[in-house]
């Protein structure tokens, strides 16, 4: 049974925009600064982070059921990460193309099966990022590939029961892998439903091919 959309207001955006400012811009990141007013007659500025790249991961299945890991240091939070393999797509690559490079790179592997599993906002109140996951199955090794100069990776094969656990207790918190065990979980234990076609088809298409409502907003202002 397909499931009726939530309720939402009649006029549901409450903001006047009266002015938009770049602030800065990076190869990964870019900040405007919003000036708005807002219906219940409030003023007030908003700061946007936007992402160049599209972040998109795979939860990669080998045949015992165990899940690709990858062990990295996360310089912003100081800590060590285990994470499903992931990264960001560049402008001129499709979430799916850029999820079949990474998982090369990362984790020296190919997959023979390649499935939509999440679409979700990793920070809505700050930025416009969307997040794009994949389940690939059917995995072999490739040759010839390895990570980025920056990068010191561990590769781990990990229980897929023993994932979830280690997301409970707060092991594991990197958001796509917990957004994409957790969606697996959903799939296995009978939730039904599934992503619309018209959002799956954005897995296998470029940004410029469907610019995003908050991307959008960005075209025309002047860069700093």
């Amino acid at each position: 049974m397909d499931l009726k959309p939530l309720p939402r207001p009649e006029h549901p955006d409450p903001y006047t925009v009266l002015d938009r400012r770049f602030i800065y811009e990076s190869p990964w990141i870019r900040l405007r600064e919003d000036r708005f007013r807002h219906r219940k007659g409030a003023e007030g500025r908003y700061v946007v982070c936007g992402f160049q790249r599209t972040a998109c991961g795979v939860l990669a299945l080998d045949d015992q059921d165990r899940v690709v890991l990858v062990g990295q240091w996360r310089y912003p939070l100081e800590v060590y990460s285990w994470e499903i393999p992931e990264g960001g797509g560049d402008v001129s690559e499709s979430p799916f193309e850029a999820m079949r490079r990474e998982l090369a790179e990362e984790a020296a592997l190919r997959a023979q099966v390649w499935e939509p599993l999440c679409f979700f906002h990793p920070s809505n109140s700050s930025t416009e990022e969307e997040a794009f996951l994949f389940l690939a199955t059917g995995l072999s090794p490739v040759e010839g590939h390895r990570p980025e100069d920056d990068e010191e990776l561990l590769l781990h094969r990990e229980p897929f029961q023993d994932c979830l656990r280690r997301v409970t207790s707060g092991e594991i918190t990197d958001s796509l892998t917990v957004m994409a065990l957790l969606g697996l979980h959903a799939r296995r234990s009978g939730v039904q439903g599934g992503l619309p076609a018209e959002l799956v088809e954005r897995f296998f298409q470029r940004p410029a091919d469907h610019p995003s409502a908050g991307r959008a907003r960005w075209k025309g202002l002047d860069t700093p």
